[in-house]
């Protein structure tokens, strides 16, 4: 099994970790397995058996092993699950419940970061941080509210993690670029959905989302034209950092899909002049895609899993 994959034999029927290391087990979702009609949980049951007596038994020869050495560290989710944990293994944790952070927490930590990085930036651009963050907080909570975790999209759980990486995109931000305030509000929206709208799996829950984002973005900057950005035909709000040139690094936006085009197609030339030619149609979800992938892998650690239809290329 998993759990001795790792351990070898001491003396006899003792089994630890290599040398005088001591091993942690960490086990998350605890409270995910239901419980069965005798209140126990049968998903946890050996871990409850390592715990009480520090053995389990060899299934090939049905002999007691004992384990040493190991510790036992578990999370649960405190929206998804059972909410019940086996209360003859939940005896020997020290339990330590954490909150998600309050409104005016979370609203003073991003606030200090935008304020220090908008330093450079025009006034009237620093006086839109302290609305951006309202609307990400209350967004935020709208999605939350509106897309559940479930066993068929057990991805949709968002936390401080999704938040801070809103805001760790509107930090990309340069004077360069960023010229008047609806170009941070834009920044902003763009961020937002790339976060959250881009995790969803189907078309009418990103209709949702943009009807959720279309509404904050109604409420909290009213006096910016951003309703071209939404609805049946809205246009695209595409941001990258080779706006300018194939090997430019400002964090801009594409004017139009025309333009984006016309730089896509001039890598794809470039590309094919050094290398087999590769006939790509660019077209308008294959240029969003490239987009996408091209931030996530420009940022420090950023990794992306790509799944397509066969045959489409991808």
């Amino acid at each position: 099994m998993n759990l001795e994959q790792i351990l070898e034999k001491k003396a006899g029927k003792t089994f630890a970790p290599v040398g005088k290391f001591k091993l942690i087990y960490f086990v998350d979702d605890m409270n995910m397995p239901m419980r069965d009609p005798y209140d126990t949980q049968s998903a946890i049951a050996l871990l409850r058996q390592h715990r009480d007596y520090e053995h389990w038994y060899d299934k090939s020869k049905l002999a007691l092993k004992d384990i040493k050495n190991t510790q036992l560290i578990a999370a649960m989710n405190p929206t998804a699950g059972s909410f019940y944990v086996n209360p003859r293994l939940q005896r020997h944790f020290w339990l330590l419940a954490v909150g998600f952070p309050e409104q005016s927490s979370l609203s003073t930590i991003y606030q200090a970061y935008l304020n220090k990085h908008y330093t450079k930036f025009k006034g009237t651009i620093q006086e839109q941080i302290g609305p951006i963050i309202k609307a990400c907080l209350t967004l935020h909570q709208d999605v939350e509210r509106s897309f559940r975790k479930t066993a068929q999209n057990f991805h949709y759980e968002f936390n401080v993690r999704h938040l801070t990486n809103v805001f760790q995109g509107v930090l990309n931000a340069k004077p360069e670029a960023i010229k008047e305030p609806d170009n941070v509000i834009k920044l902003f929206v763009h961020e937002a959905e790339r976060i959250y709208g881009d995790r969803l799996v189907s078309a009418t829950h990103l209709a949702t989302y943009k009807g959720l984002a279309a509404e904050m973005v109604s409420k909290s900057f009213a006096k910016f034209n951003l309703k071209k950005y939404f609805g049946a035909t809205a246009e695209p709000l595409i941001f990258a950092q080779f706006v300018g040139g194939l090997d430019d690094r400002l964090y801009d936006q594409f004017a139009n899909a025309e333009a984006l085009n016309a730089r896509l197609a001039e890598g794809l030339r470039e590309y094919n002049d050094t290398n087999a030619v590769m006939d790509l149609v660019l077209f308008d979800d294959a240029m969003k895609h490239v987009c996408k992938i091209a931030r996530i892998i420009a940022a420090e650690g950023g990794h992306a899993l790509l799944v397509g239809v066969g045959g489409s290329g991808k």
